[in-house]
């Protein structure tokens, strides 16, 4: 019979982001198994609130700012594991990972984040790491670390159903992620005013909610660069797909770090050719004809334009995007992965 284990998620960072994405999902996966996840984080967390509406059990742990409550962070998980019954600890970044190692109970080391590891001592305590992309699986081995000790495990991603949109002119362009300078918008937005000077049939559709920008910056660039009847903003959306299935190809033309990139994967799932920057692990997902130097406005609007000349090429890349989102990204081989790990690392 299966060992059904109680795995404690603990991660310590208060935001909504890659990283916790991964955990929730992660978590949701290995109870599906029959496994119980009880999560570790702080108070007023995005963990926490996850963990109130899907029905997890959790327990406050000091955040991550909160240097001198470590010792405390420590007491409480060793309350918490020992009450119980703790099998294994995923430990979702570097602090956690420490604490989890000073708690001597296998550890899972997750990491679905941009920040470069270390193979530190605590290593010594670490059973297996899960690295969500091929992209962190390099940082890993660069960092010292045996890829014997990586599983790489990239994210389930359920599957819409395929969107009916037939490609025509005007054809739409769509950018979604948050508003914050890393993401690229104002490279969008110039490789959109050099493709609509070009005569380009063309909208651009920009959602995601604000954050390091907002979308009155960015109306007032597109207004400088004189093609504000071209560009439309949606907001925060109620989960990607429905604006996905609204266009006709995807960008993310990210400057930087996207360790994991799940609008990436999900432009790949809705059935739609994607156009990416050549950064973290954007190379997993778009084909090299399809990558851009980071920041390169023309190299963007080059790419975009051959797909636009040629729109023939939109239905066969998307679906072959969503063939491919099919094969690799299964939730049940998400899972099944995962708890493969867990089982090992408790075994370890």
């Amino acid at each position: 019979m299966k060992q059904r284990l109680k795995i404690l998620s603990a991660i310590d960072i208060p935001w909504n982001s890659g990283l916790a994405a991964y955990a929730f999902a992660q978590a949701k996966a290995l109870r599906g198994l029959g496994h119980e996840v009880l999560f570790a984080c702080p108070r007023g967390s995005a963990a926490e609130a996850f963990a109130e509406s899907e029905g997890f059990a959790h327990y406050a742990v000091p955040g991550r700012k909160e240097y001198h409550k470590l010792p405390l962070a420590l007491l409480r998980l060793r309350a918490i594991s020992g009450e119980a019954g703790i099998d294994a600890v995923a430990a979702h970044t570097g602090r956690m990972q420490t604490l989890a190692y000073l708690l001597a109970l296998p550890v899972v080391r997750v990491k679905a984040d941009a920040k470069r590891p270390s193979a530190g001592f605590t290593f010594s305590g670490v059973a297996r790491v899960i690295a969500a992309s091929a992209y962190i699986e390099d940082l890993y081995a660069a960092s010292g670390l045996p890829r014997s000790r990586v599983a790489l495990i990239p994210q389930g991603l359920p599957l819409p159903p395929l969107p009916e949109r037939r490609a025509a002119a005007p054809y739409r362009v769509g950018l979604l992620g948050r508003l914050d300078l890393v993401k690229g918008h104002s490279v969008f937005l110039r490789a959109a005013a050099e493709l609509l000077r070009s005569g380009a049939s063309a909208e651009f559709h920009i959602a995601g909610y604000e954050a390091n920008l907002k979308y009155s910056d960015l109306r007032r660039e597109a207004s400088d660069l004189g093609i504000e009847k071209n560009v439309f903003f949606h907001g925060r959306t109620e989960g990607p797909f429905p604006f996905m299935a609204s266009c006709d190809i995807g960008v993310v033309c990210s400057l930087g770090s996207e360790a994991v990139s799940r609008a990436a994967a999900e432009w790949l799932a809705s059935g739609r050719p994607l156009v990416a920057s050549a950064v973290g692990s954007l190379p997993e997902y778009a084909a090299p004809e399809w990558l851009t130097p980071p920041g390169d406005h023309l190299a963007l609007a080059a790419k975009l334009g051959a797909l636009l000349a040629a729109p023939e090429k939109i239905a066969i890349l998307g679906a072959a995007n969503r063939a491919r989102a099919e094969r690799e990204f299964s939730p049940a081989a998400f899972a099944a992965a995962t708890e493969k790990v867990f089982l090992e690392a408790a075994g370890h």
